[in-house]
């Protein structure tokens, strides 16, 4: 779920609705202009870097330097390091070492190592403050001269047959400085508002158990009748277009006081486009539909590997950049041993997902996400316990007494306390501080109580039950793997004290108690964490009646447990003919069926083995690598022979009850193996099974409703039903609108 503003949320829930809006953004890039560029010469500063500007790092930090009304003394800029060997220096991008003044005109030379010319539509490039007021681009087919009025410039002009690009500095908005350039895009970003905009729908459907991959499917239709996107135009930017090109999708909201509020609906990637005189179509998709590939390093381990460290592994053979993926910390807590098998490298990421009890999804940035999926344990420690008291208790639901102790105003005669045993056998009293407050209510050392969770968690407000005696104040601090979030400090402490806060993907809470009344212990009853959403959908968002499904119950659910043991049996494993090419080196690919381990490669020539210097370069459980290293002094034909030992495989069955009648439900994943993963998966699969009721809503859109939130239902028969969105559907026509698809979370 998007968090926006509070003043949205009354304006989007009104009966009579505000004006919305909606705006695409597509970068028309030529990724091969992009991967292929370099920059060519000596003629740059020794603080130059020649390579972060054309792969899109940003420059954030600029280098004072003696150039006419250029450096400044606002503590924006840096001083410059020495010039020398090993001096390491901040991205300050291309920077010419010539002065654009009278009779010198600063060049940069761009070569693009292609085997091809490329063609290429459009031109963006960031200058900084001290940009060129007039300068030149010139390619093989000829010069374009340009004027200027910013630091970032863009041109729609095509460069076709375009070997180089040499950008010459004319005229400085200074008069003399040197040619900067922060970064470069080889062609252009189209966007298309409200106005251009005839129809967009986008669709997303998950499996809150990683059942199945998500989706996300976006089509929309713009107003093309100035016919600039026909194909046959030969200037049109949909000439240019190139499947998984990146378009981001935002939706506005004019909230009461007339401001409009974006929210950011998804970034996507190209699939399709077509035209015809009044209108032009494109699709877009996640990016699971471009990870294609087939993952082949599956490995059994023995020593174990953890979810976080395989998911990693599998990301990093598809080619997806650390920036572009995020792995929940959780799953380095969950260790494996089995291989994954050789399937696309998207539905590995199924298999670690439900595996690690996670959802496997993309945000809406564009970044693909392995998140946990339930509700996590939690353990609450403190830093110091009075000997009476009971730390545990903290997060349990049941009665609470007290014991008369002396404390300022602590001790009552109202039969509602109790004397101290001598036998220290105490009742549960909840959390007592063994330090006491001073006169002025301060503690030698503060109680801390932290909450510790097994995983990030969303949860929204947070209740301290106290006794009798309340402190005074006391401040809460959020973290998530290991990094301080957020700290608050509390407002008004009564016996029952509502902390009203969104703690989002939360994994530790620290309530500190720096002041209490004086000459009084700190005493906690209770922590109450509240709703997993604050979201509602009632009536009057809908534009029907919820339509209910019973679906069938299950009766029982089985997860399989597979477990690997070494082969004792040498086998042949494979046997192909091959012929080797006299004095050429080879290398080959083999997949095996089953799972395999030790594995030896030779050739055969009428059974007899030859010398061939066969290796096996590289190996894994279903694929290896082989090299020929010695080949032949004539073209000969042999057998090559894989010989190596299978896996033994063997099942085991974790097994619990749901109903007394229904379907039976097996579970396998392969990389279960232990006892307590089929335990936990038996759990996590068996309560999404016992919310049975599924509800397909069309209701009036919400562009901050994602696909796996929670959110409650309106009911007239259930309170406070709790339901998680499977399917997502919004559509945009000047209006909004949308369908969902929820099934009841028990």
């Amino acid at each position: 779920m998007q968090y926006v503003s509070t003043e949205y949320r009354k304006a989007i829930k009104q009966p009579n609705r505000n004006k919305s809006y909606m705006r695409i953004s597509l970068g028309l890039i030529n990724h091969m202009a992009q991967n292929s560029a370099q920059v060519q010469g000596e003629e740059f500063t020794y603080f130059s870097d020649l390579v972060k500007p054309i792969s899109a790092e940003k420059v954030d930090k600029v280098y004072a330097t003696f150039e006419r009304s250029f450096s400044k003394v606002d503590q924006s800029m840096y001083f410059l390091p020495r010039y020398g060997a090993g001096n390491t220096y901040y991205n300050a991008g291309i920077v010419t070492s010539g002065l654009c003044s009278q009779g010198n005109a600063p060049v940069v030379i761009i070569r693009f190592n292609t085997e091809d010319p490329l063609d290429i539509k459009g031109l963006t490039l960031e200058f900084g403050d001290a940009y060129p007021v007039r300068f030149s681009v010139e390619t093989d087919e000829g010069i374009n001269e340009y004027e200027n009025a910013g630091n970032t410039f863009q041109t729609e002009d095509t460069f076709n047959n375009t070997t180089f690009m040499k950008i010459t500095a004319v005229e400085m908005v200074n008069g003399v400085g040197r040619l900067r350039i922060h970064n470069i895009i080889f062609g252009i970003g189209l966007t298309f508002d409200d106005k251009k905009i005839v129809s967009a729908e986008m669709k997303s459907c998950i499996s809150p158990i990683s059942e199945s991959l998500p989706s996300i499917d976006f089509n929309v239709t713009i107003e093309n009748m100035d016919r600039y996107y026909n194909v046959d135009n030969e200037d049109s930017a949909i000439n240019y277009m190139e499947t998984g090109q990146k378009m981001e999708v935002d939706f506005g909201y004019t909230l009461n006081d007339g401001y409009v509020e974006w929210v950011k609906g998804g970034t996507l990637f190209l699939r399709e486009w077509s035209s015809d005189d009044k209108r032009a179509k494109f699709g877009a998709v996640d990016i699971f539909e471009y990870m294609q590939d087939e993952y082949k390093k599956g490995e059994y381990k023995p020593e174990g590997i953890t979810l976080y460290d395989l998911a990693v592994d599998v990301l990093d053979d598809a080619g997806i950049q650390p920036e572009q993926y995020w792995v929940d910390p959780y799953l380095k807590k969950v260790t494996v041993f089995n291989p994954l098998p050789m399937v696309k490298h998207k539905e590995c990421l199924q298999l670690i997902a439900n595996a690690g009890r996670c959802v496997v999804m993309q945000n809406r940035d564009g970044i693909i996400m392995l998140k946990a999926s339930f509700e996590p344990e939690k353990e609450v420690t403190a830093n110091q316990i009075a000997e009476y008291g009971n730390v545990e208790c903290l997060l349990q639901n049941q009665p609470y007494a007290e014991y008369a102790a002396y404390e300022k105003e602590y001790a009552r005669v109202d039969m509602q306390q109790y004397f101290m045993p001598r036998d220290r056998n105490y009742i549960k009293v909840g959390y007592v501080s063994r330090s006491i407050s001073n006169k002025d209510g301060y503690f030698d050392e503060n109680p801390v109580i932290t909450i510790s969770m097994e995983s990030a968690y969303t949860f929204h407000n947070l209740t301290l039950l106290f006794e009798s005696i309340q402190p005074v104040e006391f401040l809460i601090t959020t973290y998530n793997n290991g990094e301080k979030r957020k700290s608050f400090r509390s407002k008004g402490i009564a016996e029952k004290t509502v902390v009203y806060y969104d703690f989002i993907d939360t994994d530790k809470i620290e309530i500190e108690f720096t002041r209490a009344k004086p000459y009084n212990r700190l005493h906690l009853k209770q922590i109450v964490f509240g709703n997993e959403t604050d979201y509602e959908i009632t009536y009057d968002d809908l534009m029907s009646t919820p339509y209910g499904t019973k679906l069938e119950k299950v009766k029982e659910l089985r997860v399989v447990r597979t477990i690997y043991t070494r082969g004792t049996e040498l086998k042949d494993l494979t046997s192909s003919e091959i012929m080797l090419e006299p004095g050429q080196q080879e290398e080959l690919e083999i997949e095996f069926g089953n799972a395999v381990h030790d594995l030896r490669a030779v050739c055969l020539i009428d059974d007899v083995e030859q010398d061939f210097g066969v290796i096996i370069s590289e190996r894994k459980t279903y694929w290896c690598r082989v090299k020929i290293t010695k080949p032949p002094s004539i073209e000969t034909g042999a057998v090559l022979i894989i010989r190596g030992y299978e896996y033994n495989i063997s099942m085991a069955m974790e097994t619990t009850k749901l109903n007394n009648a229904g379907s039976i439900q097996t579970w396998n994943n392969p990389l279960i193996s232990s006892q307590d993963d089929a335990r936990r998966m038996v759990k996590w699969v068996g309560e999404y099974y016992k919310g049975a009721n599924q509800y397909e809503l069309k209701y009036r859109g919400d562009p901050i409703l994602d696909y796996n939130d929670l959110t409650y239902l309106e009911s007239r028969y259930v309170n406070d039903l709790l339901v998680r969105l499977e399917e997502v559907g919004l559509s945009y026509t000047g209006a909004l609108s949308g369908t969902l698809v929820a099934r009841r979370k028990i």
